[in-house]
């Protein structure tokens, strides 16, 4: 049963990806657009995640038209940005220091240090994905769930029988394939435009053995529709052809 739904998955092919790309909010730099590449080059904050993770205090469109009729040879463009955008938060992983002796303590202690609350639904004034369950950061200064790395977060949450986090992140990502057709590289808008190696299949796999095989029927659609994304015009191309993410090698 299980090889055959993995199967199965594997050979379906699901339309309408570019369909739903017309539905993706806009990431920063084509929201924001000269003031976003202006503030990135400028580098006014240390770290170029800062900004893309800013939560506009007004209407980006006022900010833009302000931007375009704002002296450019007299403007505090930091104070311009601290004006007008509420800056993110350090998240409690950028902050944490090691503190036990013993590494099994300190992953266990990481779990509640990573772990994040569910999100509201997409707010248009920044640029944060809806997660509709709580969830696990990779780490650092990152505020959002990633793709591949929470499968391997998942393998030691797999130790740690936490098999209620594992099931919350599977529908994450169940969640955003079937908004946006596939799993972004991360839970922002910035990241749509692109995926990372597909671990999905694997991550059901993992739930499955820990609970039972119903639940590769349940996510078989969610399968076969991230493998229509990276499989979109493979049946097309020639030999030695490439598009979007498939390529057809010449054997």
């Amino acid at each position: 049963m299980k090889k055959l739904a993995i199967g199965l998955a594997f050979l379906s092919l699901v339309p309408a990806i570019s369909q739903a790309q017309q539905n993706w909010p806009p990431a920063p730099n084509e929201l924001y657009g000269q003031l976003f590449i202006d503030v990135q080059m400028a580098r006014i904050f240390p770290d170029n995640k800062t900004f893309v993770d800013c939560i506009a205090k007004m209407d980006p469109g006022t900010i833009i038209i302000e931007y375009e009729n704002a002296d450019k040879s007299t403007l505090d463009l930091k104070q311009f940005v601290l004006d007008r955008f509420k800056l993110p938060a350090n998240p409690p992983a950028f902050n944490y220091v090691q503190q036990e002796k013993d590494l099994s303590a300190h992953i266990n202690n990481l779990w509640s240090v990573l772990g994040r609350e569910a999100t509201g639904p997409y707010d248009p004034m920044g640029s944060l994905l809806e997660i509709p369950n709580p969830y696990l950061v990779p780490g650092g200064r990152f505020r959002e769930i990633y793709y591949w790395d929470t499968y391997f977060t998942m393998l030691g949450l797999r130790e740690n029988r936490d098999v209620e986090t594992i099931q919350n992140m599977v529908d994450n990502f169940t969640d955003a394939i079937n908004k946006y057709g596939h799993i972004p590289n991360g839970f922002r808008t910035y990241y749509l435009s692109r995926s990372q190696p597909p671990f999905f299949s694997l991550m059901v796999e993992m739930l499955a053995e820990m609970k039972d095989e119903s639940i590769y029927a349940k996510y078989l659609p969610a399968m076969e529709r991230e493998h229509a994304y990276w499989m979109e015009g493979a049946k097309d191309l020639k030999s030695g052809q490439a598009y979007k993410r498939v390529v057809r090698l010449k054997d």
